[in-house]
């Protein structure tokens, strides 16, 4: 986390996210809570009921996000546990679900991507020098947004996976790109799910094996 970091290391870990940057092309990956696979599929549009239920919206996704390609080395739902630390305060996962699901989908528009560089919950100057370093180091202004969040938020540009870390990146809740597709990751391996051909989710054949 940024507060256990010397400015040089401050400087070297801010590099990662000026040299890995998003094209409209890049296929991301957006790890899904339990709850949003059947509501996605049964095309659901509401508000949602407190204390139950978030609004949703079948047409939409937002939040935290990496690249497929840095995901390539991820196989079990555990391991997507561990890479993208979900194990943060109120979390719905669990490492030992037997199942986990993915949606994964092209940028299209790398400017609606924020890397969130910052600090855990708790003194700012190590977030601000975080983010300072990060400019300094040529990450586009652009994309930088100081953020101050509980751990396993680290405020490095990078989840505290440790050796399954990944960039990571925020993205404003926007409609789905044409082509996306659920994912479920079991201990055997993927198996696609649904496909996004607007306006519906279209679901893939069950393996007949």
């Amino acid at each position: 986390m940024t507060g256990s970091l010397s400015d040089h290391e401050r400087a070297l870990t801010a590099r990662v996210h000026a040299v890995v940057t998003l094209t409209p092309d890049t296929v991301l990956v957006k790890v899904l809570p339990p709850w949003a696979v059947d509501r996605y599929l049964r095309h659901e549009v509401s508000p949602g009921a407190v204390g139950a239920h978030p609004p949703f919206d079948h047409r939409l996704v937002g939040g935290t996000v990496a690249r497929l390609q840095d995901c390539a080395t991820l196989r079990t739902p555990r391991d997507f546990h561990q890479a993208f630390r979900l194990d943060y305060p109120g979390s719905p996962f669990h490492p030992d679900r037997p199942v986990l699901h993915t949606m994964e989908f092209a940028a299209e528009h790398p400017d609606r991507y924020f890397v969130p560089f910052g600090a855990p919950t708790g003194p700012r100057e190590p977030g601000y020098a975080m983010t300072a370093a990060a400019l300094a180091a040529g990450v586009d202004p652009n994309s930088v947004r100081t953020e101050f969040a509980p751990w396993p938020f680290t405020g490095t540009g990078l989840t505290g996976g440790g050796p399954l870390a990944l960039p990571e990146w925020w993205r404003q809740p926007g409609l789905i790109p044409p082509g996306a597709r659920i994912t479920a990751h079991t201990p055997h391996g993927p198996r696609p799910v649904a496909r996004w051909h607007p306006p519906t989710w279209t679901p893939f054949p069950e393996d007949p094996r």
